[in-house]
């Protein structure tokens, strides 16, 4: 097959597996199903930043054998950056100028790391809950991610005839690379669990250099998060009553120089009608 033939199937594959995570076609979920690859032995901490709205800050949630290889696995499908809309289909953005590749659930590393993510969040997710495919993303110099949240401001209805609602009920963000300057990831409305930062102390020092301020508008503003290759964030981003909590805001900043290469994890919660 010509270049452009193999590049052209790429695409539509890629466009095939996210529009199957949007309507939860049975390739794009991954279940409670015995895993084949077994992590129990990995370590990591947590750091919790903000109580209201929750967001923890994880340290070593993968290895960094694990994390090159995760970027391996997914390094020949990196396309243009899209989003999926609340009604169904994906749509380019000039906001968004990052690329993108899905990971293949089947695969034992892959389905370590979701499994990692499940016993992170304990009952908070059902076994009968889903993760929708893990996204890696990739940003070159200047390119960036603006302003958004990962949820869905309508509750998305399950295509498997049993007209369940779901939606992203948190998000983890994985750094998986840091051979870069700049690049933080920015929450403008997340203010940070820190006594001695509140008062003027200093937020980069008294979390050892892994988030400073923000800035927004010529004022501090919020919480940047540097890339850390291992380390990850977490944040719920759907309230007990069901509602997506736009304190969760956050931003993909424009790389300085060098390649970040990150990725989202996001489980689903089922809901009532």
């Amino acid at each position: 097959m010509a270049k452009g033939g193999k590049r052209e199937s790429r695409v539509l594959r890629l466009a095939y597996l996210f529009s199957a995570d949007i309507s939860n076609a049975t390739t794009g979920i991954i279940s409670s199903s015995p895993l084949t690859w077994s992590c129990e032995s990995h370590q990591y901490t947590n750091e919790i930043v903000s109580l209201d709205p929750l967001v923890i800050y994880i340290n070593n949630f993968t290895s960094f054998q694990e994390a090159e290889d995760l970027i391996r696995l997914g390094e020949d499908d990196f396309e243009d950056s899209f989003i999926a809309r609340s009604k169904g289909g994906l749509q380019k953005v000039s906001g968004r100028t990052s690329q993108s590749a899905p990971l293949e659930v089947s695969h034992a590393l892959v389905s370590c790391i979701l499994s990692r993510a499940r016993k992170f969040m304990g009952t908070m997710m059902q076994p009968d809950e889903p993760f929708s495919i893990p996204q890696l993303v990739r940003y070159a110099p200047k390119q960036r991610y603006d302003l958004h949240t990962d949820f869905w401001p309508h509750h998305q209805v399950m295509n498997d005839g049993s007209g369940r609602l779901f939606n992203r009920v948190a998000s983890f963000f994985v750094f998986l690379r840091d051979n870069c300057t700049e690049g933080e990831t920015y929450f403008p409305a997340v203010d940070v669990l820190d006594e001695d930062a509140k008062n003027g102390g200093n937020l980069e020092k008294s979390f050892g250099g892994k988030m400073t301020r923000g800035e927004r508008d010529g004022r501090e503003m919020g919480v940047k998060f540097k890339p850390i290759t291992g380390n990850a964030m977490f944040w719920v981003n759907i309230d007990k009553d069901g509602n997506g909590d736009r304190r969760l805001v956050h931003a993909g900043l424009p790389v300085g120089e060098g390649e970040k290469i990150g990725m989202n994890l996001w489980p689903r919660k089922f809901y009532n009608k």
